[in-house]
């Protein structure tokens, strides 16, 4: 009945779906693993290390939890991202001067919102506030939550995402969870869909390794495989689809590992620092993560591409040397095994998540309607309030099967 092509959350979903729903479907992967931008890794020490989405975001409205919980995979329940701590101007920031980035965060998302409701898609940049004290910090924030630049964000992500509050890491890896929620759907690996052929009569979806025939079609890469003309449609997809695509590009957020016994760091520090300094980007730096023996740096935007491009030996160096600013220079001789993801690179993804352009938040809602009741589109690209997320992508896959139910129903 239905060809999935990809078997990251959105396409495990909607086979999981088509199976309920007594459908027959083939799920074509073109990578070597399922999960996609849900990838986890064991290091050497055998801990779990998340490459892509770590965190169960929106918690209670998030259906990787009961999922999680189902197949015992082990997550902490913490209010928001836990403490933070801030080191600015070489020192660390004391509570009141913390409590002004709240209120300035507070205060940017109020910018946000009022511009909205008076009808202004425009982006971040020409909305918040660029004079505070915390305008930088809170720029990376809002890259990090966005994977690209404010210049480059429509306010819309920012105001109508559907955030709970509820932000709940999984410390076995979030790969780890898809993956065995995953593993019993029957997927193709290493079969990268080349062409579609649609029409009146159904699809034809063809492969490297050949075709397959389907009533339709449920497609869930990312924008920029999209973009990439990897995958030619013929026809051609509607003029209005491709502006939604090219409106929905990839950023970049890579997550750096280093290997140091995380008995180096202060017992009681908190376990997420920001480092701050001059000429450089914030860095946000997670030291011994449940008791791991490990510091990650979070990496987003343009500072993202530019040190993926400069290679890993740079994204290595760039967390030491925030760290060294903190510490002094003899945490350098700590440091042990290194490792991180490289989003942009990755041929299957290029990129971490999608961005609405200023002025083309409304393109999400575009991306996700189907084409001639053949061609359905899900992915987090699709979502108008749970964009970026896992399990907003998991939860588009099984939209996109209830309007494929309701189109062969209707059909004779």
């Amino acid at each position: 009945d239905v060809v999935v092509i990809g078997a990251g959350a959105a396409g495990l979903a909607a086979a999981h779906a088509l199976t309920a729903g007594g459908l027959t479907s083939a799920v074509l992967e073109a990578d070597g693993h399922i999960g996609g931008r849900a990838h986890t890794e064991i290091m050497p020490d055998g801990t779990p290390f998340d490459l892509g989405c770590h965190w169960m975001h929106s918690a209670s409205l998030n259906p990787f939890v009961e999922t999680a919980d189902a197949l015992a995979v082990q997550y902490e329940r913490c209010k928001g991202y836990g403490r933070s701590a801030f080191f600015r101007n070489g020192r660390w920031l004391n509570d009141a001067e913390v409590a002004a980035g709240v209120q300035a965060m507070e205060e940017r998302e109020a910018a946000a919102a009022t511009a909205w409701s008076h009808g202004e898609d425009q982006s971040v940049l020409e909305t918040v506030d660029r004079e505070n004290s915390w305008t930088e910090y809170l720029d990376y924030l809002d890259t990090l939550n966005t994977s690209s630049d404010v210049d480059q964000i429509s306010i819309g992500d920012l105001v109508s995402y559907n955030d709970s509050g509820e932000t709940w890491p999984v410390v076995d890896g979030y790969g780890t969870l898809v993956s065995r929620w995953g593993a019993a759907v029957p997927v193709s690996l290493n079969t990268a869909a080349t062409r579609v052929c649609w029409g009146a009569s159904g699809v034809t979806v063809e492969t490297n390794k050949g075709k397959i025939q389907a009533t339709c079609t449920v497609i869930t890469v990312s924008t920029d495989v999209l973009r990439s003309g990897n995958i030619r449609f013929e026809p051609e997809l509607p003029v209005e689809k491709q502006a939604a695509i090219a409106a929905l590009p990839l950023g970049n957020y890579n997550r750096i590992r280093l290997e140091i016994d995380r008995h180096v760091f202060p017992d009681d520090l908190a376990e997420r620092i920001v480092v701050e300094r001059s000429e450089h980007p914030p860095m946000q730096i997670s030291l011994g993560a449940y008791g791991f023996n490990c510091a990650i740096g979070h990496v987003a935007g343009r500072y993202a591409d530019w040190l993926e491009r400069a290679g890993t030996t740079a994204s290595r160096e760039a967390v030491i040397e925030a760290l060294c600013h903190v510490f002094g220079n003899g945490l350098r001789a700590k440091v042990q095994s290194d490792r991180q993801s490289a989003w942009r690179g990755n041929p299957f993804v290029r990129g971490a998540y999608s961005t609405s352009v200023p002025g083309q938040f409304h393109q999400r809602s575009v991306l996700a309607q189907p084409v001639a009741d053949r061609l359905f589109f899900c992915g987090e690209a699709t979502s108008t309030d749970h964009f970026c997320t896992c399990h907003g992508a998991r939860m588009t896959g099984e939209r996109a099967v209830s309007e494929i139910q309701s189109v062969l129903t209707d059909q004779p």
